[in-house]
């Protein structure tokens, strides 16, 4: 007996030194950018896509998300009555002798518009349809109908606003129906990254914390100005719609008359700007929520106002511009207001982020690799952080009625007000251009196997 426990001692200890030279000590090793991506995502309460992110690229798509997130059909969370099929070289999963249903993880960390398709085979009198809605529970939040084709295509689902969180893609097809591949098409979106790019070998620095803690935020804007910001008046904004809006605009007279401001049926209008030089941008409003805003930036890039009462200076989005002209988009909810827009180009090299994370709360040490215990409590400071923001996401909840002989939108519940950002200092407006000739429709964009993101 004793021998059999001093064997199994002996065991345990080779074992433990064996693992030493792997990991470490806890206390003292280096936190990889997989360890660190994965924390992150823990931070933005997205447990749900650490656990089904078994690989390092997956975690690092989902947080900068440049592809288009693909899926073979056979990769899916779960899946009632489907069948698999062996078809021209690849596995597709078939509904045989009753309906099917199969459910794909969706992890975002950006609100925006997602697109969503299917590559499907089946009789097209019988279509399939998908929808998306959250894991935790809750009723679906969009749903489309799928027209199949007698031999596999691409079939175009649609496009749904989701917030930050932890979605299924569900797919529900008829008897004779088979599924090769489910794709979603992420919106144009500022990647969560850090300096270079995620590397799977790469060890988390403090510059590295601190740039992907202030994007996963979306608090960039907190960055210090590198120029004189751009003004815009809500005077070069053309009024777009609805019908009483344009008459209000064509018959003010004084500049407090030509501020954008939202009847019943909400109002739309655009603008285009002259960005002078390539560099990252803030974009602030001095806004009154109303009902809610929409915000679209080349017809692609997107941000909400949610419904509340007061007004001031708010922090719309930051991204990256190139030289040139743009277009901006906005649509005010019922009783929204709209009086001015800056414009403001931002110092963002790595120390200018490590200096902006330690003014907004929390210092990540001096440079070099971070230690376990400093991810763990930046971990912890992004979580909180986030949880004080919350009321930030609201969905898309804006209407804009065209037509003046329907009633008007319902009125939406008010969230707190968010506290005024200062603005910058102000320079003279620039001259206005006129709007561009309508957005451009994105085509879908085609399926992307899983890549080591570049640096941007």
């Amino acid at each position: 007996m004793w021998g059999r426990a001093k064997t199994l001692v002996l065991a345990a200890v080779v074992g433990s030194a064996a693992l030493v030279p792997l990991f470490g000590d806890p206390r003292t090793t280096p936190v990889t950018h997989p360890l660190w991506g994965r924390m992150l995502l823990r931070a933005l309460e997205m447990n749900e896509a650490v656990r089904v992110s078994t690989e390092a690229s997956r975690v690092f798509s989902t947080l900068a998300w440049r592809d288009s997130l693909s899926f073979p059909a056979d990769r899916f969370l779960r899946e009632d009555g489907a069948v698999v099929r062996e078809e021209a070289g690849r596995r597709v999963m078939a509904a045989v002798g009753g309906p099917a249903e199969l459910v794909y993880p969706l992890a975002v960390v950006q609100p925006g518009d997602y697109q969503l398709r299917t590559r499907l085979s089946g009789a097209p009198d019988t279509p399939a349809s998908a929808e998306l809605a959250r894991l935790e529970g809750g009723g679906p939040l969009a749903t489309f109908a799928l027209a199949p084709q007698p031999t596999p295509e691409w079939v175009l689902g649609g496009t749904a606003h989701l917030d930050p969180g932890t979605y299924g893609a569900s797919v529900l097809l008829p008897p004779g129906c088979t599924l090769s591949q489910v794709e979603v098409a992420p919106p144009c979106l500022n990647p969560i990254e850090p300096p270079g790019g995620w590397e799977p070998t790469g060890v988390t620095t403090v510059e590295d914390l601190a740039v992907t803690a202030l994007k996963a935020l979306d608090m960039e804007y907190e960055l210090p100005p590198a120029a004189e910001p751009l003004e815009i008046r809500a005077t070069q904004f053309q009024v777009e719609g609805p019908p009483e809006a344009i008459e209000a605009r064509a018959s003010a007279e004084t500049l407090e008359e030509q501020a954008l401001r939202a009847g019943a049926r909400g109002l739309r209008a655009i603008v285009a700007v002259e960005i002078p030089e390539p560099g990252v941008y803030s974009l602030y409003g001095f806004v009154t929520p109303g009902s809610g805003q929409r915000w679209l930036v080349d017809a692609c890039r997107k941000a909400m106002v949610c419904p509340g009462e007061g007004g001031g200076w708010r922090a719309i989005l930051t991204q990256p511009f190139s030289a040139g002209r743009h277009s901006l988009l906005v649509t005010l909810g019922s009783s929204a207001v709209l009086e001015m827009v800056r414009i403001e180009l931002k110092k963002v090299s790595p120390p200018d982020y490590v200096a902006t994370l330690r003014r907004i709360g929390f210092d990540p040490g001096p440079d070099g690799p971070i230690s376990p215990d400093t991810a763990i409590a930046a971990m912890e400071f992004i979580r909180d952080k986030r949880l004080e923001m919350a009321d930030r996401l609201c969905g898309d909840i804006v209407v804009v009625e065209d037509n003046p002989a329907l009633p008007p939108p319902p009125t939406t519940e008010v969230a707190e007000v968010l506290p005024p950002i200062q603005p910058p200092p102000v320079q003279p407006p620039i001259t206005p251009v006129p709007p561009p000739i309508g957005p451009p429709i994105l085509p879908p964009q085609p399926p992307a196997s899983p890549t080591t993101p570049s640096g941007g």
